[in-house]
């Protein structure tokens, strides 16, 4: 064997091992990626889970709300209905009372004590 066939194949031995070792190298970091794409893929999942959860709870709130809302406008309705026939009853009162001979006389102790708000009992009590 001659010398350049020689160091040719030492050569291409040497080429050999450091093309292993720079394959042994990168399936190294390529199996140390899969690993953390995994990680992540399965955080991914996890966080799409929560968001999910908070969708549906967030929709479930905007529900309540609607229903709230609803219920408030609803109430606040049924007060200004007895707020103006309240009122129109107060009025007829009064001027019934403007036009009486007992506009004159002293009310009663317990009518007085209702009309200001003493041991009366709400007007929302049952």
């Amino acid at each position: 064997m001659n010398p350049l066939t020689r160091y040719g194949l030492i050569g291409v031995v040497m080429l050999v091992i450091c093309l292993g070792a720079v394959s042994a190298v990168l399936n190294h970091r390529l199996d140390n990626a899969n690993e953390a794409n995994q990680k992540l893929s399965k955080a991914n999942k996890d966080l799409n889970k929560a968001v999910s959860d908070r969708d549906e709870t967030i929709t479930a709130l905007k529900g309540s709300i609607d229903a709230d809302r609803r219920a408030t406008e609803e109430q606040l309705k049924i007060e200004q209905q007895k707020r103006a026939k309240a009122d129109a009853e107060n009025g007829k009162l009064r001027q019934a009372l403007e036009h009486s001979d007992y506009s004159n006389q002293r009310l009663p102790d317990d009518v007085i004590d209702i009309l200001r708000g003493k041991n009366a009992t709400p007007a929302s009590a049952p």
